[in-house]
Formats: structure tokens, sequence, C-alpha cells
């Protein structure tokens, strides 16, 4: 039989007050077993980081509070452990990977000096720091890791910011590894490689992994075990094989169709003339030039070609550093442009400014990744999606009119005005987001990565709804993704960029069923969950 390592009882913990429920989880109970990965799934607010942060002694005490339940591991439980009783233990017998490496890395600090933190907190002999750190970024598939011990975070990808704190949790060989929605931002070469390298350490080091997700595709991949949660409740557990193939519940078979798939049925072609014509673009970035140092450039967008007609959503794909980001920046005219010309409507705007840069803008919108960031916490939403048509002389009654509208339009309430950004989910803000962007009545819609941060039954919504809305305004969109189902679910056309550059093109479904590419191959095969054919049938009526 299996050993449990970790065994969660009956976990209760309460919420505030004011919350829209009463528990954060209720009544959990899930087991972990040696040199095992059990992957944790659930949309936000299901109760899956909880969890996590009740396992590590790291739930906030002024807002969350546990009502009932035991967490046994080693023979104890953790939740009758003090603060210094819970502190000898994680790093070096329960230790966790966090989302968002950069803000968990110290900006100041060098990588080198942050994992042997961890060795000098557990009483680890300091002439043995550098040796050990060395070997551990060695270990995670760090490049020269006798020079990256030096390096500070911002000198690193986004990747190899995650395999530094797989790095730091490995430090001290700990029994439980637990993973946070650890490749959720990265693009799928990157998320291949790291999930591939959390389940080789696993087996090397006979480790338990907890492994908190969205994504049934990851599932696929990496687990042993599913434990499925809901509104802070466990609805289904089992081998991820029976949890893949033959889901018992119903939020199950949901969270599996929400998974988006590569569809193969071509789209028509457009015979409406385009909006938007680049032609031979290119952007570089210059550096340094001072004193003590050459200066240096990195050709980041180089000759790049395309056209969006009315109607038709162009898909921008690659790995991050491949310059999708920087063609949109380009487009909207938030960086300037080396080379090339940007043509709207036949005119160059490439280099415009004053009245004609506004003119442009007014017909040009974009939808940024991070909804939060980019809408004004202090202003209520109304405010914010009323302020583009009030700046290009829309009456106020007339853009209330219009803002009203697009709120019912995007599926949120007229009343939803007067709330502010924080009251409300990732989701509800990313619709806000199109609906301010929607407000000044645009011909060119730019999606930058808007539904990379979503959980998969809210991105498959908030695709729909782009689909919808392009159809119904007949826009042009560019839709710039890192995620090639996503891509083929809501895009015509897609440019697949390597390095600046474009290395194929053509009607989705034919780019992705028969890519000419080596590069477009190898993100293809990235994919998580591409060789997980058994999708549970649908249910019959």
């Amino acid at each position: 039989m299996t050993e449990p390592v970790l065994t969660v009882e009956n976990l209760t913990v309460r919420l505030p007050m004011d919350a829209d429920r009463k528990h954060a989880v209720s009544d959990v109970s899930m087991v972990l077993n040696k040199g095992e990965i059990l992957c944790v799934v659930g949309e936000s607010g299901s109760g899956k980081s909880v969890t996590a942060a009740a396992v590590m002694g790291l739930l906030p005490l002024e807002s969350l509070k546990v009502d009932g339940g035991h967490i046994h591991y080693g023979g104890q439980d953790l939740l009758t452990l003090s603060e210094t009783q819970m502190r000898r233990l994680r790093g070096k017998k329960i230790a966790m990977i966090f989302q968002e490496p950069m803000t968990s890395l110290n900006p100041v600090m060098r990588i080198g000096h942050q994992i042997a933190e961890v060795m000098e907190a557990h009483g680890q002999p300091r002439s043995e720091h550098r040796r050990r750190v060395v070997e551990l970024l060695s270990d995670v598939g760090l490049p020269e890791p006798d020079k990256m011990v030096d390096r500070y975070p911002f000198r690193l990808s986004g990747g190899q910011r995650q395999r530094v704190m797989i790095a730091m949790a490995l430090a001290l060989e700990p029994d439980i590894l637990i993973a946070d929605e650890p490749t959720t931002a990265l693009d799928v070469t990157t998320q291949a490689q790291i999930l591939r390298l959390i389940r080789d350490l696993q087996r090397e080091r006979g480790m338990a992994v907890m492994f908190i997700t969205h994504d049934f595709g990851v599932v696929a991949d990496i687990a042993d075990r599913v434990a499925v949660m809901r509104y802070g409740e466990v609805v289904e557990t089992g081998l991820a094989r029976d949890v893949l193939n033959a889901p018992q519940h119903r939020y199950t078979r949901k969270l599996i169709d929400a998974v988006p798939g590569f569809r193969d049925e071509a789209s028509a072609r457009s015979d409406e003339s385009p909006v938007l014509e680049v032609r031979n673009l290119r952007k570089i970035y210059r550096t340094g030039g001072g004193f003590f140092q050459p200066a240096s450039e990195l050709v980041a967008v180089d000759d790049v070609s395309f056209a969006i007609a009315r109607g038709e959503t162009l898909g921008l794909v690659g790995e991050s550093g491949s310059g999708k980001s920087t063609i949109g920046q380009c487009i909207m005219r938030i960086s300037s442009i080396d080379g090339g010309e940007l043509l709207f409507g036949g005119n160059d705007i490439a280099h415009a400014q004053g009245k004609e840069l506004k003119a442009y803008r007014s017909k040009a919108q974009m939808i940024f990744q991070d909804p939060f960031a980019s809408l004004n916490p202090r202003h209520r939403i109304g405010k914010s999606i009323m302020m583009g048509p009030l700046a290009n002389g829309v009456p106020r009654l007339e853009a209330r009119q219009r803002m009203e509208t697009l709120l019912e339009r995007v599926g949120l309430e007229r009343n939803s005005a007067d709330r502010f950004p924080h009251e409300f989910s990732g989701g509800q803000r990313q619709r806000i987001g199109i609906a301010r962007a929607l407000a000044v009545q645009p011909d060119l819609l730019v999606a930058d990565e808007a539904v990379s941060a979503l959980d998969v039954s809210v991105q498959a919504q908030v695709l729909e709804l782009l689909r919808d809305l392009r159809d119904e305004f007949r826009l042009a969109m560019l839709f710039i993704t890192h995620d090639l189902r996503v891509a083929s679910q809501v895009c015509d056309r897609v440019i697949v960029l390597h390095r600046g550059q474009i290395v194929e093109e053509g009607e989705v479904t034919r780019v992705f069923s028969a890519p000419e590419d080596a590069y477009t191959r190898s993100l293809l095969d990235a994919v998580p969950g591409r060789t997980w054919h058994n999708r549970p049938e649908p249910e019959s009526a």
C-alpha cells in the first residue's frame, strides 16, 4: 500500500463576515501519498490555495480562521504547532513554489544569496552554501550556474525565475513540495519544461508533490491522482486517468469541457478590405553606450508584414521574447517604431503625432493581460468606461447610455457602473476592460494575452464573448497569445513568431494540423495535455 505523507481531515477555514460565503474551505479532506503527484484542481475561489496555505501555516490570521479539522504530517497535527515549530518545518520538510516568482524574489538581492538564505535559516554551514547553490541551479537546468548564482532576478526570464524558485524549494530536500499554479503565466514551451522538471525531480528524490492548477491539460501531463474543488469543497477525487476519462461530478465535466482544444473546421477567408496593413515593421531596443560599456542592440521585430481585414481575427503566437507584445505596442503606438509602415484606412500612422495620433487611437483600442493593473482603482468602472468617449467629444448622456449598454452586452448589470474594480472577479474585470475598449466604437482591437490569467471556464466565456463582439461590430482583431489552444478557438489566421521574425503563417487549422516549420511543431508538441485524447463523452440528455 502507498504510504500517506500528508493527511488533511475535515479542514474548515472561516472567511470574514462580509464575504460572499461563510467558509473559504469547508470539511475538506485529502491524502498526499509518498512519491506521488496530487493535482488539486478548481477555479479561482475554490479553496485550492487556502488549503495549501493552511498546510504551510501561512493563512493570514486577521482574515482567515481555522474553524476545525486536522492536518497530519510526521505524526503531528500542523494546526496545533506554534509559529516557531512551523518555521522549523517550512523549507526543510514542506516547501512551496508560488505562482509569480518576481513577487516572491527580492529584486535587490542576488539569486545565490536568496537560495543560501534558506540553508542559513536551517543551520547549514556557510562554507557549503555556494557549492550547494550552484549544484541546485544545475539540477533545475539553468545555464552557466556558476555565473547565474551572482545575477539579480530582473536579469532572468520568467521561466528562469521559476526555476530559481524550484531550486530554493528543493534546497533542503523536503518531503513535500507544494506548487501553487507555477506555470500559469509561462509560454507553452517553458511550461512544458517546468512540468517535466518537477516530475523528474519528484521521481529522483521520491518527494510527494501537491500541484495546484485550474488546467486539466496540465493534470493530464503530470498527475497521479486528482482532487477537484469547488466553492471550498472537494467534489471528486481519484486516479488521474479515471477522473480525466470518466469524471463522475458535473463540475469536473464542466472544467474538462472548458479546456480549449484544436478545432477542425477551417475559417472562411475574409473578402473585406484590410483595416490595418503592417509593412516591414522593425523595432530595435538599444541599451548602454556609456563611458565604460559599448551600446548594444536587440532587434525585437524584424521585417514583419501582415494585414487584418474587418471581421477577422489574426493571431500572433510564439514564446516570450518572440516579439508578439512588441508588435502590439507598436501598432498601438505605445512604443516607437524603427522602420516600416502602419497603414490604417490607407494612411501611414507609424510616426503620427498630435491630432492625427488621437484620431487613430479613437479607432484602435487595446485589451491588456491584467485588467486590474489597467483600471484605475480609485475610479468607479462606469467612469473608466466613459472616459474614452468623453475624451473624443461624445456628449455625457450619450457616453453614459453607451457605457450601460456595453455593460449589459459583456454580461454585467447596469448598476455595476457604481462599483470599484476591486469589487469584481478577474473574469468580470476582463469584461470591463473589453467594454472600455469598445466604448469608443473602434475598428481595430488588439488583445494582448487577454485570457491567459483566467480560469479555463471563465476563459471559455470571454473567448466566446470576443468572437460574438467581433462579429456583431465587424471588428478587425489582433489576438496575441502564447496558448495555441486558445489561438485555435478564436483566430481565423495565425502568424508564428520566433525571435522577431515570422516563421509560418496561414489559416489556423492548416498551420496547427500540418505545420511546415520545425519551431511551430515544437510549440505544438509542448501544449499541455496534447496526447490526452480520451475526452469524456458529453452527458446524455
